[in-house]
């Protein structure tokens, strides 16, 4: 009786240290703190082009996604297709998100209000996040939100603010949104 007790008891005790290692490894920020921007835009700098995939269940929408700070502090997020349909045009300030233009499956208040808290996730400084990185630190993972409203955002790259690919992941509903930086053309080598 003793001895099963005893294996019990530590086997108890060894559960509870790995989920405390492995709940505990690499977390950098906590719900409390406030975490950088994913994305991090100087003003008076080029605007920055990704690639954009809108995945909604089974539907699938792609195009070229150019983001930049205005002289203002106004941020300008500008999303179109690669045949020239312009799919969003929304202007993000500290309290303020302005719907400039907007095709017309887009123009719910749920779905504008769901692309305006990842938009704020990706430029704006934010709290309530909890951030952890892989072990070899080349993703990093913020998770915020509950429920409905949770959204899971993935962070690769070697220099921080300036990730190579931003994935966005709403559980709950199925939507995944992926940005994958396009380089300069004017830092690309030339050839010979």
């Amino acid at each position: 009786m003793r001895r099963s007790l005893r294996f019990v008891s530590l086997t108890v005790l060894l559960f509870l240290w790995i989920q405390i290692q492995t709940s505990c490894s690499p977390r950098m920020g906590g719900e409390g703190s406030t975490v950088p921007p994913a994305i991090e835009l100087t003003q008076g700098e080029s605007s920055q082009k990704y690639n954009i995939q809108l995945d909604f269940m089974k539907h699938h929408m792609s195009g070229m996604l150019i983001v930049r700070r205005m002289p203002d502090n106004e941020i300008r997020i500008v999303a179109s297709t690669y045949f020239g349909l312009s799919l969003f045009d929304f202007s993000l300030r500290n309290d303020q998100f302005t719907v400039n233009s907007c095709i017309e499956p887009m123009k719910k208040e749920k779905v504008l209000k769901l692309l305006e808290m990842d938009f704020r996730r990706l430029f704006l400084s934010e709290k309530g996040t909890r951030v952890k990185a892989t072990k070899d630190s080349a993703t990093e993972k913020r998770t915020s939100g509950k429920g409905f409203g949770k959204s899971v955002l993935y962070i690769t790259g070697n220099t921080p603010g300036d990730p190579t690919q931003v994935k966005i992941k709403h559980p709950w509903i199925r939507l995944i949104i992926c940005l994958d930086k396009l380089s300069n053309p004017d830092k690309l080598p030339k050839e010979i």
